[in-house]
């Protein structure tokens, strides 16, 4: 027995499936697909997994990991296949690998990178992405950060690596990289600082996709 690791996405309407329903639909998906597993004992049998860094219901991500137990000598060669066969629609498995072939602990991960895309429905108002750049240069961007440990008040600019706005016709997409793992910001404090400090130009909508994860040095996690 081996662990190995999944890399998948989450799309369209699978964004709204619960963290919970996610991992029971996992579980399914893989039992129908008659892949070599391990199961939990005791009353209650079920294949063990376990998602690194789940996404909050409604975002869509396309860089995601699910870790298991395979009790085979390899992964079969047609496992992404025939767990793609029994996918619902917006979940789909990109590949498998075992974690000894250069797999990294999640405990490594260090950063996100999200793509926010804010929405107005009259159009992107002239003056927001100057306004918008504007305000993530700025040194100091406190905010009270929630965790299960409390309220803080944390500035931002620690939590980023960077922020790119490319405008639309009706909407900014931003590409941030942001702290992630026990040091993760959420890109929603990014939304809640515009409609803080600028507005005069709050988005109608805001939607949230994962994009990619890193460890400290900014190298792809695998």
């Amino acid at each position: 027995m081996f662990k190995a690791r999944m890399r998948f996405s989450k799309t369209d309407e699978a964004a709204y499936i619960s963290h919970l329903d996610l991992m029971h639909c996992m579980q399914r998906a893989i039992a129908r697909a008659h892949l070599p597993v391990w199961y939990t004992e005791g009353f209650n049998p079920h294949i063990y997994i376990s998602v690194a860094l789940p996404l909050s219901t409604g975002y869509s991500g396309e860089w995601e990991f699910l870790d298991f137990n395979c009790t085979a000598d390899e992964i079969p060669a047609d496992a992404v296949e025939r767990l793609n066969a029994v996918m619902p629609s917006g979940l789909s498995v990109q590949e498998i690998y075992p974690l000894d072939d250069g797999g990294r602990k999640v405990r490594d991960i260090a950063y996100s990178k999200f793509e926010i895309t804010w929405e107005f429905d009259d159009g992107v108002p002239e003056g927001f992405v100057d306004a918008a750049n504007e305000l993530f240069a700025r040194d100091e961007l406190t905010i009270l950060k929630k965790s299960k440990r409390g309220e803080k008040e944390v500035n931002v600019r620690d939590y980023m690596r960077g922020i790119t706005l490319e405008p639309d016709t009706d909407c900014v997409r931003a590409y941030t990289i942001l702290g992630a793992g026990n040091n993760n910001l959420s890109p929603e404090y990014l939304t809640k600082l515009i409609l803080r400090e600028l507005p005069q130009y709050a988005p109608d909508g805001a939607n949230y996709h994962h994009l990619m994860v890193y460890d400290a040095q900014l190298n792809e996690f695998r």
